[in-house]
């Protein structure tokens, strides 16, 4: 009979290719860099575009050497302080990422002794207390930011980066109309700035209005320099982004065709199409998609985990043990965050096992799984991303109060503000059904979505333990919400 297991990627965090081989590449990229800047200025303005050409590129660990080339040039540089710790926290570097961010506040503190009436200053201090998790300091940084924005607007109301600035706070304090004014008032001064027009875009998609949000994008992409490839490519991402939220997948996926035919070398576009395409029930389809993907980089380990993941859905579990095994092959562990990614690896293979009702080898996945988990946390107990993944491999085998036990660490270990707070509230819902604690279950779930709202295994399990206490009317509400954010 096979164990009842809850698929381990519904609770897993974004993740990134191996950060040892990444960061092999990130240095030889760094050496292109700067071989190409040689005929021209090193400034802290190159470093600081080379560094957003590169998020743009998903290559988060060049950005972060091309940040550190700017605090090289310019060590008080508050924007690339921040963004470097943004980043690191993208790359699950969370510890680096804190670090970062108070290295940051430190610095910002200082300029406002000296300057406290500089608006941008307190609108940096409010993106580094957000990033350690003090909200409520960063929304008063934020609404002192907002006071000294408006002054300066009255003595000099056509100024777009003061204009940029407020809605960008606005967004912060969850003023997405004010926010969307501020940036229609940049696009009415300067037409032509696509950024402006790209971050409308964005707020619009935030609240739903879709149909507005394509139309600004659209709009922004109209106007990018023919040269500026880059930004191309990244704004049309945003808007398959977009597509994925509101549900059109055929439109981001005929999207995406024409990216992959303007643009082959684009590997995030190839990936996301193989997601559309398996969406759309196309899983041959799709699995092309991810061998192109995997053509421009075959060492790519994420990709092989995704497309075994794939081969496992459509029931082909011979090949997708072959593609896990070559995920595990090509992952690294040198650090933390590969050793998440290989931990969660074991995971997904054991969940394709199980589906085959290989019950012994898939608890031997479960069980490898756990034992590298257990290794990492005996010498570091803070990594509270692999303590959310050993308490899915804990549920995964049964071990269901050792599970709850695991995730009530992540939920009081956790920052605040990261993501597997919501992940382990979900993950102690399911291990407490199955342990037929249906109330607590309950409150669980209802912990996950006042984090967020649009968790759709949050509002499936709730549900599920709504039907299991007899409550069939709210039960019934539950998968209604989950099937429509699905």
């Amino acid at each position: 009979m096979k164990r009842y297991t809850r698929s381990s990627s519904a609770l897993r965090g974004p993740s990134k290719l191996g950060a040892g081989v990444r960061l092999a590449i990130a240095f030889a990229a760094l050496i292109l860099l700067c071989t190409s800047a040689l005929a021209q200025e090193k400034t802290v303005d190159y470093w600081m575009n080379k560094a957003n050409e590169l998020i743009h590129k998903d290559l988060d660990e060049e950005a972060v050497l091309a940040y550190d080339e700017v605090l090289k040039l310019d060590p008080k540089n508050e924007t690339a302080l921040l963004r470097k710790a943004s980043t690191l926290y993208t790359l699950g570097n969370e510890s680096e990422g804190q670090e970062t961010y108070n290295e940051a506040l430190l610095l910002i503190e200082e300029n406002l002794r000296t300057n406290p009436q500089n608006a941008k200053s307190w609108q940096n201090k409010a993106i580094a207390l957000n990033g350690l998790g003090k909200r409520d300091e960063a929304k008063e940084a934020n609404e002192k930011a907002l006071v000294l924005f408006d002054q300066s607007l009255e003595e000099d109301p056509e100024n777009v980066s003061l204009w940029k600035g407020k809605a960008d706070v606005l967004a912060f304090l969850g003023r997405w109309e004010d926010a969307l004014q501020a940036y229609s008032r940049v696009t009415e001064i300067n037409p032509n700035d696509y950024q402006a027009w790209g971050r409308k875009g964005e707020f619009l998609g935030m609240i739903g209005k879709y149909n507005e949000s394509l139309v600004a994008l659209d709009k922004a992409i109209e106007i990018i320099p023919a040269d500026n490839d880059d930004d191309v490519q990244a704004w049309n991402l945003a808007k398959v982004s977009v597509l994925h939220t509101s549900n059109r997948i055929e439109e981001a996926l005929s999207l995406l065709d024409n990216l992959t035919d303007t643009y082959p070398q684009n590997k995030k576009a190839w990936s996301l199409k193989g997601y559309d395409l398996a969406k759309l029930g196309r899983y041959n389809e799709s699995l092309e998609a991810y061998d192109e993907a995997l053509e421009l980089d075959s060492k790519d380990a994420q990709i092989w985990s995704t497309k075994a993941r794939q081969l496992a859905e459509m029931n082909r579990y011979d090949e997708a043990q072959e593609a896990f095994d070559k995920a595990i092959e090509l992952m690294p562990s040198d650090d933390i965050k590969e050793i998440e990614q290989v931990v969660q690896i074991w995971l997904d293979k054991g969940d394709a096992l199980n589906k085959t009702g290989n019950v012994d080898a898939s608890e031997k996945a479960f069980q490898k799984a756990l034992e590298i988990s257990d290794e990492v946390l005996k010498n570091d107990s803070s990594q509270t991303s692999l303590m959310l993944l050993k308490g899915n491999a804990l549920f995964n085998l049964a071990m269901y109060d050792a599970a709850v036990e695991v995730y009530d660490q992540v939920i009081e270990t956790a920052s605040p503000n990261s993501r597997h707070v919501s992940s382990a509230w979900i993950g102690k819902g399911r291990a407490l059904q199955a342990l037929g604690r249906n109330e607590e279950a309950l409150e669980a779930y209802r912990q996950a979505l006042e984090i967020n709202p649009t968790l759709i295994e949050a509002w499936q399990g709730k549900g599920e333990s709504q039907k299991a206490l007899g409550r069939a009317r709210d039960a019934s509400l539950s998968f209604y919400v989950a099937e429509k954010l699905g």
